[in-house]
């Protein structure tokens, strides 16, 4: 049926069981290339039977949570998050993470299609020690690669993999590096950080919070009213070709994931190689009232501010002055307040991507174009409109229709003259794992679930801009010359 796996014929299968053992020799490859390692012990952390386990059957994921797993690494379907620590032990963070999984218990568990079968069998979780001196003040992206422990997402969904992973990377003065990584078909981002914040109050000796969330598949609408939503909100019939377009990347995804997987793992897919700035909280401040309406009573947020200033920026330094300013900036959005849940639920498909269009960019001023931004989002980004798209995709997902959303919900961007695609992550807490000994507050974080990022750091904002944002640029003086005019234009 269009709501379980499809089941690969046997030259499919024959690739991927070529793809898995060629990953797993890539995996070795790349675990080579780290000539510094001194030593490296690696364990399985389990849930604690002293502390209250959870009790619920096993868990029954939603197609939507499901489509994430049969898409390649590239695509953040096993993503990391990787903290700085100023110290670690080991033996207290995995004291803390069992006591964690003891209450979200269906993380130690595997996946049988698309069902977590409450296994026990563990987070992986390897301690590694380094020959360098400190651990870097931010982890690069490309970094990702040796200190996350990334497993291929279709070996996940077949249950022949965990559906988390724990790395300790520890430098000689002490400090650390954390990564978690995770399948973002059982934790999206939001779920992430919630669970990463139980784990430190279990570090810390406070109460856990977060829980999985129930009754999620009561929210996703059957085909007839899909049909019903289609028609409301886009205005035509929903195509009965897109089952067929669905089908067919379905066939094709599972030959061609293990290979772009293998180019992820060896750093050739350039999926890891974002730009990186950094800006600081007064920075952030001087873009924003710069970026404000003049108008009493006007504002803007932050994340309506800074998505301003780098299309802004970027417009014209790679834009002719011929051009139609054609812009498209999609957000990727939390459903969970638009679908009546709590930010602590956690599940893998909350998030909805919502896309803000407009021209004439060129004869913006910053305010303006923080204006545009801002008018739009009051009807194209409110709570009703995310809650509608969410249960679109949803519901598409749940009748195999998955190309039909995206194809409404992801701009071509060559209809446009500058595409941004923001995950804005800047308001998140770095966690605190309480006494130093236990890693204490994290200091940095760095991730892969892009496209273009804004995350926490020390005293501002880390940006890691998407190259599909500069791919208005001739060549790679003109994409250079974009980077440093966001660095050179902040206003004073």
């Amino acid at each position: 049926s269009s709501s379980s796996l499809e089941v690969p014929h046997c030259k499919t299968l024959v690739c991927i069981c070529f793809a898995d053992a060629a990953f797993q020799a890539m995996v070795g490859s790349c675990a080579r290339r780290a000539t510094d390692v001194l030593s490296t012990e690696r364990f399985v952390v389990t849930p604690d039977r002293a502390v209250e386990s959870s009790s619920a059957p096993a868990l029954k994921l939603t197609c939507s949570e499901g489509m994430f797993m049969r898409t390649p690494l590239s695509m953040a379907s096993y993503p990391a998050l990787a903290f700085r620590l100023a110290e670690s032990n080991p033996e207290l963070l995995q004291a803390s993470l069992a006591a964690a999984l003891s209450r979200h218990r269906w993380l130690a568990g595997r996946l049988r299609e698309l069902t977590i079968e409450l296994t026990d069998e563990g987070v992986p979780f390897t301690v590694e020690k380094s020959a360098q001196q400190s651990a870097p003040a931010t982890v690069q992206e490309l970094e990702l690669l040796r200190f996350a422990d990334f497993r291929r997402p279709g070996r996940v969904l077949r249950g022949l993999e965990p559906l988390a992973t724990v790395k300790l990377t520890q430098f000689q003065d002490g400090s650390a590096i954390l990564a978690v990584s995770r399948s973002h078909g059982v934790m999206d981002g939001s779920s992430a950080w919630a669970f990463l914040g139980d784990w430190a109050r279990a570090a810390r000796g406070e109460e856990m919070v977060a829980a999985r969330t129930e009754g999620l598949e009561e929210l996703v609408p059957d085909e007839a009213e899909l049909k019903s939503l289609w028609v409301e909100r886009f205005g035509e019939p929903f195509g009965r070709t897109e089952k067929l377009k669905a089908m067919l990347a379905r066939s094709v995804m599972p030959m061609v994931t293990p290979v772009l997987d293998i180019a992820f793992l060896s750093g050739l897919s350039g999926d890891l190689e974002r730009p990186h700035l950094f800006f600081s909280d007064a920075e952030i401040a001087a873009i924003k009232a710069a970026a404000t309406p003049t108008a009493a009573g006007s504002w803007v947020t932050t994340q309506e501010a800074m998505s301003a200033y780098i299309l802004h920026t970027v417009g014209h330094v790679l834009l002719p002055d011929a051009s139609a300013g054609r812009v498209a900036t999609t957000f990727f959005l939390d459903a969970r307040k638009a679908l009546g849940r709590g930010p602590q639920e956690m599940w893998g498909s909350g998030l909805i991507f919502l896309t803000v269009k407009f021209e004439g960019l060129l004869q913006m001023s910053l305010w303006e174009v923080a204006a545009c931004l801002h008018d739009a989002s009051r009807e194209q980004l409110s709570q009703k409109e995310i809650r509608t798209m969410w249960r679109l995709t949803a519901g598409c997902m749940q009748a195999g229709c998955d190309v039909a959303m995206f194809r409404k919900t992801m701009p071509m961007s060559s209809d446009y003259d500058i595409c941004l695609q923001l995950n804005n992550q800047s308001k998140r807490e770095l966690p605190d794992f309480g006494q130093a000994a236990s890693g204490g507050q994290a200091q940095s974080v760095m991730t892969n679930a892009g496209p273009t990022l804004m995350l926490p750091a020390a005293g501002g904002v880390d940006l890691y801009l998407d190259l599909g944002t500069l791919r208005a640029a001739r060549g790679p003086s003109e994409r250079t010359a974009a980077l440093d005019a966001l660095k050179r234009s902040v206003p004073k």
